[in-house]
Order: structure tokens, then C-alpha cells, then sequence
């Protein structure tokens, strides 16, 4: 009688264990949900001009054009893993391709804001690509410009509580261009509606990433 009784309780002890490995493997078959951030309102420091196409200028000490991308593209893409910079001599205008940027096997191209001669590539942003999405004005900035007219350069380019106005409307814009893929994140709100979570834009389709390089980064109607 006791060896039955032995054999039943080590019996019920492995059908328990059993249960409890099974519940632990079932809800290890579950990815942990990640924390979704919404992206930042955007803040242009003072000294930053700013060109629709979400690239920015800051007039440096020698006289040279500092550019980098805006904290709305940031913000957007979330990581930057490549940033590809013409070499020094290249000679562009206002609105033609300089920037590069890759991320999850595609790529956004950012328009010069300003003509000129490229005299210098910021190799940390190159060989350390995220600090362009993380630090966007400071230690991201991607290239630097000489230009003979730095007056003609700036002059179409907003800057102050005009720059941050319109990254503002470009944040809402944004919200409108995800909603229809569902790529929107239930995150706070703005007064003026919906924020998209911090990074949402490389989980859209082919599609729409070639509408967002169309729509927010080459506008029709500018001047090269």
C-alpha cells in the first residue's frame, strides 16, 4: 500500500511539473510587447535654417553651411544604419541628391538645402550612422558646404518659430500619410491630432516608403 502511494505522488508530482513546463513554453512562444515611444515634438535649435525637404543649414565660424537632416526625419526613421556623402570637390544645387540615408535594407535620399562646394564629411557620422538619427544637430551633421553667397543660400530657408511651425505640420501630415497602413500607434496627442510612435516609418510597405520620398523629401515647385 505505501509503494502504491509513493508511486502515486511521484505520478501527480510529474504530471504538475508537466503542466507548469508547458505553461512556461507557452508563454515563451509569445514576443514581450515592445515599449512604443512617440516621436518628439521638434525643436530646431536657434542658429538652424531649414529646408522643406527636412535637411537644415548652421552658419559655422569659417563660413562654411553645416548640414544635416531635421529631428522630424530623426524621429521618423527611428536608426539610421548607413549615411552615404558625396566626396569633397562635389559641386551641387539647392535641391539636388546629397544625402543618402539606409535603413532596413532601404534607402531615402535628403536634397541639398543649399548650392555649393562639399569641403567636408563628418566621418563620425559615417562610420557611427546612428548618431545622425540619435543627435541630429550636433555630432550627426553629415557634410559641410562652401557657398560664394551665403545670403542667396539661406534666403529660402525658414528658421526660428517659422522652422518649428512647419516641422510641426509635417508631424501631423505624417500621422495622416501612416493612418491608412495602420502604422499608426495609439500614443498621447497632440492638440491637433495623433502622434506616430518614434520610427515608424521604416514599418511601412515599399510602396508607401517611395510615396514618403516623394511626398516629404523631393517637393515639387522648389528651385534646384
Amino acid at each position: 500500500m505505501t509503494a502504491i502511494l509513493v508511486i502515486l505522488t511521484i505520478l501527480a508530482f510529474i504530471g504538475i511539473d508537466a503542466i507548469v513546463m508547458a505553461f512556461r513554453r507557452r508563454r515563451a512562444a509569445v514576443p514581450a510587447a515592445l515599449p512604443v515611444s512617440p516621436m518628439l515634438e521638434p525643436r530646431p535649435p536657434q542658429g538652424i535654417f531649414l529646408d522643406p525637404r527636412h535637411a537644415w543649414v548652421r552658419i559655422t565660424t569659417d563660413g562654411t553651411l553645416r548640414v544635416g537632416i531635421d529631428d522630424f526625419l530623426s524621429e521618423a526613421l527611428g536608426e539610421v544604419e548607413a549615411v552615404e556623402a558625396p566626396p569633397r570637390g562635389t559641386q551641387v544645387k539647392r535641391g539636388d541628391p546629397l544625402l543618402r540615408l539606409r535603413t532596413g535594407g532601404r534607402s531615402l535620399v535628403v536634397s541639398a538645402p543649399a548650392p555649393g562646394e562639399v569641403v567636408a564629411v563628418n566621418e563620425h557620422a559615417v562610420t557611427q550612422p546612428w548618431t545622425v538619427a540619435r543627435d541630429p544637430y550636433g555630432v550627426g551633421w553629415v557634410v559641410a558646404l562652401w557657398t560664394r553667397d551665403h545670403h542667396e543660400a539661406i534666403k529660402p530657408l525658414r528658421i526660428g518659430s517659422a522652422a518649428t511651425a512647419f516641422l510641426r505640420q509635417e508631424m501631423q501630415r505624417l500621422a495622416d500619410f501612416l493612418t491608412p497602413t495602420g502604422t499608426l500607434a495609439t500614443v498621447p496627442l497632440l492638440a491637433d491630432g495623433g502622434v506616430p510612435r518614434k520610427g515608424a516609418l521604416p514599418a511601412v510597405d515599399d510602396d508607401r516608403w517611395e510615396t514618403f520620398q516623394k511626398e516629404f523629401l523631393t517637393q515639387p515647385g522648389v528651385e534646384a
